[in-house]
């Protein structure tokens, strides 16, 4: 806090010295706002590969790759995605040379364990990312008002300590916003949403 203080402090003293000229004098404030968000949405990639039967398991046997991901369709139709959801992302061999596909699919935050639970033979959950959407205008109106309510304590308590009462606010830049209008993934299902503002406050005697 101290050391918090004197930076303050050194911003006044300079912003009243280059502005010495001026009969009126001001300080600057960074205001600051962070919020936890929790995803709502998951992309998910998911690989299908046919099974080959092998001697280290008694009851394996070959499954045609069709056969995996009709069956995989099936189980995933019960969370609500449906086959054209499904992205193909890649198309390969495996060591085994055995057909294998990985597609990318969209779901609720709701149904991700679910499906992240299923067990299928040949279909295995290979990533997941949590979606969030950062065009909440309203999110970043409260995230706003939160850092100019920190500016506003921050110069009071300056104010308090060098007998001088913080005025009216002259400018308000910004400083970092972390908005956009797409959608960010994440490998977190929370993420920090941050505000920060520079605020010039005009000093009254």
């Amino acid at each position: 806090m101290k050391k918090t203080f004197q930076i303050l402090l050194v911003t006044l003293i300079f912003s009243t010295t280059i502005y010495s000229q001026s009969t009126e004098r001001f300080i600057r404030i960074i205001g600051n706002a962070k919020k936890e968000l929790i995803a709502n949405k998951a992309k998910v990639q998911l690989t299908i590969t046919e099974q080959k039967a092998t001697k280290y398991k008694e009851d394996s046997k070959d499954i045609a790759f069709e056969d995996v991901y009709n069956t995989t369709i099936v189980e995933l139709s019960k969370y609500g995605i449906a086959e054209s959801d499904l992205e193909v992302i890649i198309q390969s061999k495996t060591y085994s040379r055995a057909t294998s596909k990985s597609y990318y699919f969209t779901t609720d935050i709701n149904t991700l364990e679910d499906i992240a639970n299923t067990t299928i033979d040949g279909a295995k959950i290979t990533d997941i990312k949590y979606l969030y959407d950062t065009s909440d205008e309203d999110l970043e109106t409260e995230l706003s008002l939160l850092a100019i309510n920190d500016a506003k304590r921050k110069a009071k308590t300056i104010g308090d300590e060098i007998n001088m009462t913080i005025g009216k606010i002259l400018n308000i830049e910004v400083k970092e916003s972390s908005f956009g209008t797409d959608t960010v993934e994440s490998k977190k299902n929370e993420i920090t949403k941050s505000y920060r503002i520079a605020i010039t406050f005009k000093l009254v005697d």
